[in-house]
């Protein structure tokens, strides 16, 4: 076996609390964090795997007898046809970590690690399209106290943009023309390039902003001013200036212009420092090409599904005079009375964060400190916070625990020890809230639950809001009266994710801590929510209903115990059978599914509410797909896992190729948007996508994916604070870097 060089090692060393963990807990953090097989990292290769529990010599440690965990000589070559994969464990040699000492020792030169972008916040002047419902605007703030607003034009579907604003590319159709408006930010200015394919009448519209500000505009020669009155009555300056005379019509509110077909107009406006403007186009071309050099993208068979991530996120952050933050909304549209609240739902917010770690680190930090800010005192994370007001909040209940996942991730992508420092504790006591406030019967599983009583409350929990896993069960008390398969298990996977903040945080006896939560839930799971007749794990009632120990209704809940390692293989190779059968995966493994690729709806195929495609009765959803995918990898086959992973892009991108959107979900019959068309976490389709190709292992390096049918590209892709490239050819993938 050949090692990972030892620069590349060492670099990934020393971001983790060397010589506090004990060989179990470094196992199951290269569980948790990788199951993909097979690796190449430059030219160096692993290809040789241990079980969950490998120790850094390659050896396999024995698992707890109460908790059946698969290694690697029980997967199964003895399940002849499964789609659990015998590989679909660790890399043993990639838990190795080295003193930074060892770092150059084999003649590397030291790389110097890439710079996240700074985020639309530089020098405390915002500028950005942050203004909640003005997409086609640039907000201009100044140190919280000052904004202005100006319109130039929206097409419906988010535009490049980068998320420092060094290059935004807005383009839209207005009178028969195409406009294209592209602007970069210059220190606290813009400069921008204003253009149109015909003759046509264009203005830009200047708006007041956040309610707290007090903005006033006036005409000028050559464009418009602007002046803010602070709270302290200080006066802040903005101006506009134009390379072309402003028209007639134009005014205090707006700077109009009669385009010349293909001749551009130059703009530059801010606070300070504008550039002149025969200096405009060069400032645009070169943070243009900088841009595109940096820039997280793809190409090739499955098309540019990374840069859609990053369109999509970096259209959707948000400023709030209130709180003076800027992070992700979930949608523009989801609440559009006060630009200062825009809502943070519980779990949507973590994905969000995740997402936007590609390429704006800092903006998904704060995306995820927006939703931790609503904690209240006992735990409880709630279901949404600050929805059109600061005091707008579900307090009575919570939603899906995955933020230890979303934030490790995160760190995987751009370590920030700061950063796990600060909400660790947080995300401990929700992990804490759980068993406190949802084991009504006080087995030990959990369930879902709202402190009004009301049973819709409490589906609103478990973040699907109509789902028919839980119909027949009923509420006691606060909670509903079935102990909850996903729920149990997605506890399960937080107390795995938390083990590997804990664990980088040097909190040794926190990480055997919450180890320990995650086997004694597992072997609940397996006692108790085990369906031997179906093969499958099933929502239990406290009581039988109508004779039936077990829900039966088949979800993609059943297979939440994949993601938190819960099976052994046999039990992974029955829920795989289902999972890739005609029942959820359309075309079916087995031959008999419909609707060509499409997998993962949230009821059955054959369920009797799946035609209606009605919200989450039979569509599909990108979080559901994301986190099954978290199981997939760690039981299936690479093929399985490159097949899922190729599906769910294809659906997103049919999308997104022909409409420009991004689903909150997806019908399963046409594929097409089936709810808001603008929705951060319909995204994570395409996040399989790349954790398909390389994943990230214990230490945060890149390890490469195979099985794959197509061939495609992707570079710029962070792990562990450096850039990569990936190269899927052949069947498998490459990944070379740091760049």
């Amino acid at each position: 076996m050949t090692q990972l060089p030892s620069r590349t090692t060492a670099h990934f060393s020393m971001r983790r609390n060397e010589g506090t963990t004990n060989a179990r807990l470094v196992g199951r953090l290269a569980f948790i964090a990788l199951g993909i097989g097979g690796c190449a990292t430059g030219s160096a290769e692993i290809s040789s795997y241990g079980g969950p529990d490998a120790i850094a010599d390659g050896s396999v440690a024995t698992p707890d007898a109460s908790l059946a965990l698969p290694d690697g000589n029980s997967m199964p070559g003895e399940h002849e046809g499964s789609a659990v994969d015998e590989d679909a464990v660790v890399a043993s040699d990639a838990l190795r970590t080295t003193d930074s000492s060892d770092a150059g020792s084999s003649g590397d030169v030291a790389v110097k690690p890439a710079v996240p972008y700074t985020g639309a916040r530089q020098s405390n002047v915002v500028i950005g399209n942050v203004f909640l419902t003005e997409p086609g605007a640039i907000a201009f703030v100044s140190n919280d106290q000052a904004g202005f607003l100006m319109r130039v034009g929206w097409s419906g579907t988010p535009s490049t943009a980068a998320p420092d604003g060094s290059i935004n590319k807005l383009r839209f159709a207005q009178n028969g023309a195409n406009i294209s408006f592209d602007w970069t930010r210059t220190g606290n200015a813009i400069a921008a390039r204003l253009s149109a394919d015909k003759a046509t009448a264009f203005a830009l519209t200047l708006l007041p902003s956040w309610p707290s500000f007090k903005t006033t505009y006036a005409a000028t020669s050559d464009g418009a001013v602007g002046t803010g009155a602070t709270a302290q009555g200080q006066t802040v300056t903005w101006t506009l200036k134009a390379s072309q005379s402003p028209a007639q019509g134009s005014g205090a509110g707006s700077v109009a212009f009669a385009l010349t077909a293909n001749t551009p107009v130059r703009i530059v406006a801010g606070f300070d420092g504008l550039l002149p403007f025969a200096s405009v186009d060069g400032a645009i071309d070169q943070a243009d090409r900088a841009y595109a050099a940096r820039r997280v993208s793809a190409s090739g068979a499955w098309g540019d599904f990374a840069g859609a991530i990053a369109d999509n996120m970096n259209n959707t952050r948000l400023y709030s005079s209130a709180t003076h933050r800027v992070a992700h909304t979930v949608s523009r549209t989801f609440n559009n009375n006060n630009p200062d609240y825009p809502v943070f739902f519980c779990w949507d917010s973590f994905f969000t964060g995740l997402l936007a770690s590609l390429e704006d680190p800092e903006t998904g930090r704060d995306t995820v400190r927006g939703i931790l800010s609503f904690q209240t005192p006992e735990g409880l994370v709630p279901n949404y916070g600050g929805w059109n007001s600061a005091g707008s909040t579900s307090t009575d209940r919570s939603q899906p625990p995955v933020g230890a996942m979303a934030v490790w991730k995160m760190h995987q992508r751009w370590p920030d020890m700061a950063f796990l420092a600060e909400v660790y504790p947080k995300l401990v006591t929700w992990h804490d809230w759980w068993p406190k406030a949802r084991d009504g019967n006080k087995n030990g599983l959990l369930e879902w639950g709202t402190t009004t009583g009301s049973f819709q409350n409490a589906q609103y929990e478990t973040g699907w809001d109509d789902n028919v896993e839980y119909a027949g069960g009923a509420m006691v008390g606060n909670n509903m009266n079935v102990d909850a398969v996903d729920l149990s298990s997605l506890w399960a996977m937080d107390a795995e994710y938390l083990t590997a903040i804990a664990t980088a945080l040097g909190k040794t006896s926190d990480a055997a801590r919450f180890q320990a939560d995650h086997d004694k839930m597992a072997a609940l799971i397996n006692n108790l929510l085990w369906n031997d007749q179906l093969g499958m794990y099933c929502s239990r009632p406290w009581s039988p209903v109508n004779g039936n120990v077990f829900f039966t209704r088949l979800t993609p809940m059943n297979f939440y115990p994949l993601i938190a390692g819960v099976p052994d293989a046999t039990r992974a190779a029955a829920v795989l059978k289902v999972m890739t059968s005609a029942k959820f995966w359309g075309g079916g493994a087995d031959g008999g599914g419909v609707n060509g690729d499409l997998i993962l709806p949230t009821v059955a195929y054959d369920d009797p509410v799946w035609p209606g495609q009605t919200y989450w009765h039979g569509t599909i959803w990108g979080p559901v797909n994301y986190l099954v995918f978290q199981g997939v990898k760690r039981y299936a086959t690479p093929e399985v896992r490159a097949e899922y992973a190729r599906r769910s892009v294809s659906l997103f991108m049919l999308n997104w190729t022909q409409r420009g959107t991004c689903g909150e979900n997806f019908l399963s019959t046409t594929g097409y948007v089936g709810g808001n068309p603008h929705y951060t976490w319909g995204a994570l389709l395409n996040l399989i996508g790349i954790e398909a190709a390389a994943d990230a292992d214990a230490n945060g390096a890149p390890v490469a994916g195979k099985g794959f049918t197509n061939d495609f590209q992707l570079v710029n892709v962070p792990f562990g604070g450096e850039l990569y490239d990936i190269q899927v050819s052949g069947g498998a993938a490459t990944v070379s870097g740091p760049k």
